[in-house]
This record gives C-alpha cells, sequence and structure tokens, in this order.
C-alpha cells in the first residue's frame, strides 16, 4: 500500500503543468506551502519544510486541519487522481499497481497520453469526452440485422 508521502508526491506530480518551452513542471513544495499559508479560506499555515517531511515521509501524522488544507490546494487544480482527506490518508484505496488490468491499461503510450490529456480538461469537457466514448462502445447494428429492412 502506498504511504501518505508517495500519495502526496503523487498529487504534485498529477498537478504538473506545462511551462512555455513544453516541460511538464510539478509545483514546488514552497509554492505549495506559500499557497496553503496564503489561503485565507482557513486558519492553516504550513512551512516549506514541514510539507517536505510529509513528502519525503519523515513526518507522518499531521493534523486533519493541515491534511484539509493541502486537499483544498490540490481540489483547485486540474487533477486526474482523486482528490480527497480519505484518497490522501486511506490506506484502502485501490492503487494502479494493485489491480493488473488497470496497470496492464496503463502501459499503453496511447492510453496513459489520453489520461494525462483528460486530466487538463475542465469537468464540463471530462463529461462530454466520456458521452463520446460511450457512444464509441455502443453496440453498432450489425449488418445481418439491417438486410430486409427496407431503407428509404
Amino acid at each position: 500500500m502506498a504511504t501518505l508521502a508517495e500519495r502526496l508526491n503523487a498529487w504534485f506530480a498529477d498537478a504538473a503543468t506545462t511551462d512555455a518551452v513544453g516541460r511538464r513542471r510539478e509545483p514546488s513544495t514552497a509554492e505549495v506551502a506559500q499557497a496553503i499559508s496564503e489561503d485565507s479560506s482557513h486558519d492553516v499555515t504550513i512551512s516549506r519544510s514541514y510539507l517536505a517531511a510529509l513528502r519525503n515521509g519523515s513526518q507522518t501524522n499531521p493534523t486533519i486541519s493541515v491534511l484539509a488544507a493541502i486537499v483544498q490546494y490540490f481540489r483547485a487544480r486540474p487533477m486526474t487522481l482523486p482528490v480527497s482527506v480519505g484518497a490522501l490518508i486511506n490506506e484502502e484505496t485501490a492503487d494502479a499497481a494493485d489491480d493488473p488490468a488497470w496497470a496492464s491499461s496503463l502501459a499503453d503510450r496511447q492510453v496513459r497520453s489520453i489520461a494525462m490529456r483528460a486530466g487538463q480538461l475542465t469537468p464540463e469537457m471530462r463529461e462530454q469526452l466520456l458521452s463520446i466514448m460511450d457512444a464509441l462502445d455502443a453496440p453498432r447494428p450489425s449488418a445481418s440485422s439491417t438486410e430486409g429492412q427496407d431503407v428509404d
């Protein structure tokens, strides 16, 4: 099972954005700590060193308010991973590596590319993409089922 540090680092990787020259860039620990501390919607302040300690696993027991502030930061970004306190601390959350079908699907470069691009979409656009995929998965009438029908 993934540790808190591993799940937190996965969120940092998932929150990566493309810079002006096309490189993927994760938010820095300092940037995230500063954004959390400056957020006026809660009273949590977090230092860069404490967040780094959570990321490297030397600190393993943050308060619920710290976890909630971290979740709030990542929820404001386009993410493909589930973002909640439960997803961050719950040992029973299924990891992709634990599901052979999921791991096999993600081994394909095109599947990873589609997933990463979908993560950059708005929720409304993701819903449209899922509708298109559902239409592609829908059973198509076979040639034998359309034979004998009058076509105008």
